[in-house]
């Protein structure tokens, strides 16, 4: 697959759950437009509820959605061949199973279902995240299942991974080295990385785009040092306003969160002008 070519298209995907008792619908997904190309490694940032899980699902065929349309390797999630799903990998927040296995045993089943499972990728993280694979399955704490799921997801190179909270149960020594290993691995198999994570200092690090949720809705999706460049929060002078190529995030009255994608332009009326952390940005959409 060449850089050009989408490994995964989401255009005007909608997707509702039925409302409580007689009440609206929910919306998690509303007209979400997203595009993933090789090599790029995509930080997923929103509260809880506002549709990382139902993306991710909705891309792998689990979720059927309501509108739109969405390809995963040129094909439909609900379609999809045997050869894209060898492709694909997916490491959801909770535990893996194998209970009864030991880490190799559950290793060696698990790779046997991959003619792409790189044996020597799988040592390398063994050692690296100091899992022993003697060690039975069940006597694993949280964080080391969490890291063996890890392994079972990336070690056939898969040129989508897509991962929903992959490092919350890792200690923070453990998540550092993993987030880097999963930027070196995009960049030298020329995968696609989704992941989610409410650790924005984890995006920062290593994310080449952010794509932040509020309500079902992309409010945003830049590359993360445009986006460094591009969003501030701004104060306006008294009857000022802004032009209208500057989309305005969140905000009211004077005081506005705004992306400026031609910020080479300066800005009449600005009162005061600052740049934002991603914590700050997310605070302050969220205000």
């Amino acid at each position: 697959m060449d850089c050009l070519t989408p490994v995964l298209k989401f255009s005007q995907v909608s997707k509702a759950y039925a409302g409580v008792k007689g009440k609206a619908p929910i919306i998690a997904l509303d007209k979400l437009e997203l595009t993933l190309y090789p090599g790029m490694v995509v930080g997923l940032l929103g509260q809880n509820g506002a549709g990382k899980s139902t993306l991710m699902r909705c891309a792998l065929g689990i979720t059927i959605f309501d509108d739109g349309d969405i390809s995963i390797l040129g094909e439909s999630p609900q379609t999809l061949s045997a050869a894209a799903k060898q492709c694909i990998g997916y490491v959801q927040q909770q535990p893996v199973g194998y209970e009864g296995f030991t880490v190799d045993k559950a290793l060696d089943l698990h790779g046997s279902f991959y003619t792409n499972w790189d044996h020597d990728l799988q040592q390398q993280w063994l050692q690296r995240f100091e899992l022993d694979g003697r060690q039975a399955v069940q006597k694993l704490s949280v964080g080391q299942r969490q890291t063996l799921a890890l392994i079972m997801g990336m070690a056939y190179r898969p040129k989508l991974l897509i991962l929903d909270e992959p490092v919350s149960s890792l200690d923070p020594i453990a998540r550092r080295k993993f987030m880097a290993d999963l930027f070196e691995l995009a960049l030298e198999s020329g995968s696609a990385v989704l992941f989610s994570s409410h650790i924005t200092s984890d995006i920062e690090r290593v994310a080449s785009h952010v794509a932040l949720l509020k309500n079902g809705k992309l409010v945003l999706f830049e590359e993360i040092d445009a986006l460094r460049e591009q969003v501030t929060l701004v104060t306006l002078a008294e009857h000022s306003e802004l032009p209208s190529y500057v989309h305005r995030l969140a905000g009211c009255e004077q005081r506005w969160l705004i992306n400026n994608t031609q910020p080479q332009q300066l800005l009449s009326g600005i009162v005061s002008e600052q740049k934002l952390n991603l914590e700050n940005l997310f605070v302050e959409l969220h205000r």
